[in-house]
């Protein structure tokens, strides 16, 4: 089995304030916040006692690639992100089972919607770090 774990979920939300205030009134603590201009977004995250984590992403700007995605699909899911022991094991495993991918030959590959009942799939090689966690303090 290729999937191991959940690594983290991200969120596509129209205004990362709204985002922010949701999830804390459900009772989870915002651990960081990124602002990424080149790309037109910002991001909030909720680190979990497990390691996982929610990702709120929301545009900053009309041409973000994030603004096109929330006119099309609206709010919501974005993407799961599952850990692999082995990232290239874990391809040519799905490459065997037929499932499709996307992003193959890099680091950042993914299972095709129409291969995970329309929902984005990311391996996420489990001794990859996640760069933004080194910001935040630890908790205990």
């Amino acid at each position: 089995m290729a999937l191991k774990e959940l690594d983290h979920v991200v969120l596509l939300v129209r205004d990362i304030e709204d985002g922010v205030a949701a999830w804390t009134r459900l009772g989870l603590t915002l651990s960081h916040r990124v602002n990424n201009p080149d790309n037109g977004v910002a991001i909030a995250f909720f680190l979990q006692p497990d390691g996982t984590f929610l990702e709120l992403v929301a545009p900053t700007r009309d041409d973000s690639p994030y603004a096109k995605m929330l006119r099309e699909n609206g709010e919501g899911l974005r993407l799961l992100s599952f850990k692999v022991d082995d990232l290239d094991e874990a391809i040519a495993d799905f490459t065997a089972r037929g499932v499709k991918l996307r992003g193959v030959g890099t680091d950042r590959v993914f299972v095709e919607p129409n291969s995970a009942s329309g929902v984005l799939v990311q391996l996420w090689p489990r001794d990859r770090p996640h760069r933004w966690k080194a910001l935040v303090a630890p908790t205990t």
